[in-house]
């Protein structure tokens, strides 16, 4: 007898002979980027090895090496993963802002909140930009002024709408702010004391703002005025009497 043919509806699908490797080989790349951002975060890059990531990705260091080139184009892709996410999540928002204090308090509390919710990534990226003579010009100095630049934004609108004084060196005050930033978060962490990013940005950006002078003084005429005004109240007082 003839071989019976199958009919259409009987037919399994027929499946791209790459779909499945190229959603194979995506996944297989992330596993590795997360194995790789946990080795980074828990210790510096010169004492991390490629063994250390493929034993966590469950794969053999050639497997790795598939996909990036060495370790540092590794590190590098670590890095550029959480700035691009970290960035995807503040551009909408800070899109809507308006006003320098309202955007300066919304960029501080979500730089302080790296420190909570990545304190490894936040010491990971210390860690390399301090420790290395060539920061400058690396993918991270790069990605941090990639980052950087809404505070920057913030600060030159500021001085276009009059709300910061005109001659504000505006790259100097991002640097003094970041490093501010670090610098007391280094020291909350290592107190283990429990940050509230927005009342600690409250607390900052009223300080940038209002400035850490006193009231101003009263002239000299203003001064005078006041006392005159005292004693004519001192006599009348003293008449009625």
């Amino acid at each position: 007898m003839g071989e019976i043919p199958e009919s259409d509806s009987n037919r399994l699908p027929e499946r791209s002979p790459d779909r499945l490797p190229r959603r194979r080989k995506a996944a297989r790349r992330s596993e590795i980027l997360a194995a790789a951002r946990e080795v980074f975060t828990t210790r510096p890059y010169d004492e991390s090895s490629i063994s250390d990531i493929a034993s966590r990705a469950g794969c053999v260091e050639g497997t790795i090496y598939t996909y990036f080139r060495n370790k540092r184009e590794l590190f590098d892709a670590v890095l550029e993963s959480f700035f691009d996410a970290l960035i995807v999540d503040i551009a909408p928002r800070f899109a809507t802002i308006h006003g320098t204090r309202d955007r300066l308090r919304f960029l501080v509390a979500r730089h302080l909140q790296i420190s909570l919710d990545d304190p490894g990534v936040g010491m990971m990226i210390v860690r390399e930009s301090r420790g290395r003579s060539a920061y400058f010009g690396s993918k991270l100095h790069a990605l941090n002024r990639r980052y950087s630049r809404f505070l920057l934004q913030t600060l030159t609108d500021g001085v276009a709408r009059g709300e910061l004084r005109a001659d504000l060196d505006t790259a100097l005050a991002r640097d003094l702010l970041f490093g501010g930033l670090e610098h007391w978060t280094f020291g909350e962490q290592g107190r283990q004391r429990v940050v509230d990013p927005s009342q600690v940005a409250d607390s900052i950006v009223g300080m940038l703002i209002d400035g850490w002078s006193a009231a101003p003084c009263e002239a000299p005429i203003e001064q005078l005025t006041r006392r005159v005004d005292r004693l004519e109240a001192s006599l009348k007082q003293g008449r009625r009497k």
